[in-house]
């Protein structure tokens, strides 16, 4: 197998019609994705529900045009991050699996591997439950791309949620 990487523009806030391009032109198949991470157009704050509308629409595409259960798109990895001020436009990147038609080589290549990790709770965050909860998530997903060793790994995205007011308050 292979990595395909895409990025596709956000015209709206639940604009998925680029995801729905590339498969239907054959970039790849809509059950090959694995994972999307995209700008939206929100102010990035806890209110932000641009995110919300962003994915909603990602995975709709999925269900629409792929065969996998409802179960297995939701656990789809997908992290969106609000706010475009300035010059930065809303997009998306996506991260599919496809056939591997190119010549064999011992050259290192692009491999994904995801896990979702267990939950980050607000008293967890900056501290050592946080850190030993993303690299045991880094753990399976090496292990899911096949990567044995952590120097090959060139780069993780973690995202936690938007620690509001009244939880603060509770730590």
């Amino acid at each position: 197998m292979a990595i395909e990487v895409r990025k596709v523009v956000l015209e709206s806030v639940s604009d998925a019609s680029g995801l729905a391009a590339l498969i239907d032109e054959g970039a790849f198949d809509a059950d090959g994705v694995i994972a999307v991470v995209g700008k939206t157009e929100g102010n990035g704050g806890v209110n932000d529900f641009t995110r919300i509308l962003a994915d909603q629409a990602f995975r709709k595409v999925l269900m629409d045009k792929g065969t996998r259960p409802y179960d297995e798109v939701k656990e789809i990895p997908m992290v969106w991050s609000g706010g475009t001020d300035g010059i930065l436009c809303p997009h998306a990147t996506v991260f599919a699996k496809v056939a591997d038609d190119g010549p064999v080589s011992d050259e290192p290549r692009l491999d994904v591997g995801y896990a979702m990790i267990d939950v980050i709770l607000p008293d967890d965050i900056g501290r050592h439950a946080m850190v030993e909860k993303v690299a045991e998530g880094v753990r399976r997903a090496m292990a899911e791309a096949g990567i044995e060793d952590p120097a090959d790994v060139l780069g993780q995205n973690h995202v936690a949620h938007c620690v509001t007011d009244g939880e603060t308050r509770l730590v």
